[in-house]
């Protein structure tokens, strides 16, 4: 028993190691402020540059996670449950509770409340409630709690930008320029921490 708990925490310990390089923390944090560029300057070619960042993550895992610390294939298990599996679910469940929340919103009803007009003249407090439950259900399945500390953190700068009557385009630059300013920091540390062999014989000598 001893033994699987130690090897858990050794597994636990390698998958943050994995998800310390900052990467997925700058890839969010650029998504975001593209949304922020699209929305300022109604540009939509920043929705494409949106995708292939999403399309780098894996090359870049590639050039810069895997030679330092090697490709592993971790457990998806937790509990019992295929956490991948779960995680397709819960995303499945939130994209149709977040595009019926969008259509109630915005279609004509007679059970429209001061909060839900506010909400429909703001939608800062739209994406306040993607981001907060976003990042939440992902810090949740991935098990990395700086993905929580997002959810709170996009929540509060949302929810400020509503009350400020910011435009929409400001909060959104400032949570991305947030996120990829905490991934740059982890990259930095990550390429100190984990120099690949040539780098460490260049130290070495």
């Amino acid at each position: 028993m001893s033994l699987t708990t130690d090897l858990r925490k050794l597994e636990r310990k390698a998958y943050l190691s994995y998800h310390q390089d900052g990467l997925l923390d700058i890839i969010i944090g650029t998504i975001i402020l593209c949304m922020g560029i699209n929305e300022a300057l109604g540009s939509s070619i920043w929705n494409f540059i949106a995708l292939l960042l999403i399309i780098a993550y894996v090359p870049l895992k590639r050039r810069i996670t895997f030679p330092r610390l090697g490709y592993v294939k971790f457990n998806v298990e937790r509990g019992g449950v295929n956490m991948l599996h779960a995680g397709a679910v819960v995303m499945g469940v939130l994209v149709l509770v977040l595009v019926g929340l969008l259509v109630f919103l915005r279609s004509d009803t007679s059970l429209s409340s001061s909060f839900i007009l506010g909400v429909r003249k703001s939608p800062l407090l739209i994406y306040a409630l993607i981001g907060f439950i976003g990042f939440g259900l992902a810090g949740w399945v991935l098990g990395l709690r700086r993905l929580l500390v997002y959810a709170l953190l996009s929540l509060v700068i949302m929810i400020g930008g509503h009350l400020l009557h910011l435009p929409l385009w400001a909060p959104l630059l400032l949570s991305g320029g947030a996120i990829v300013a905490i991934g740059a920091v982890l990259l930095v540390s990550f390429l100190r921490r984990y120099p690949v062999a040539e780098e460490e014989k260049n130290v070495t000598q």
